[in-house]
C-alpha cells in the first residue's frame, strides 16, 4: 500500500511539475499588472538608471566643477 501511494504521490508531482512548466512557457500573464511587461520595464530602467549614473560619475571625474563664476 505504502508503495502504489508513493508512486501516485510521484506520478501527481511529475504532472503538476510539467503543467506549471508548460504554463509558464505558453505565454500566460505576459501583460497586465505583474506580468513579464512590467518585470522587464522595470529591469530594463533600472540598467538605464544604472548606465547614466555611471556616466556622470565619468563625466565629473574628467571634468571636476569648477568654482562658480
Amino acid at each position: 500500500m505504502g508503495r502504489k501511494f508513493l508512486m501516485v504521490l510521484l506520478a501527481v508531482g511529475a504532472l503538476a511539475g510539467f503543467a506549471s512548466g508548460f504554463a509558464r512557457l505558453g505565454g500566460w500573464c505576459h501583460y497586465g499588472p505583474g506580468g513579464r511587461f512590467d518585470r522587464q520595464h522595470e529591469f530594463e530602467r533600472h540598467v538605464a538608471d544604472t548606465c547614466a549614473e555611471s556616466a556622470l560619475k565619468v563625466y565629473n571625474r574628467q571634468n571636476p566643477p569648477g568654482p562658480k563664476p
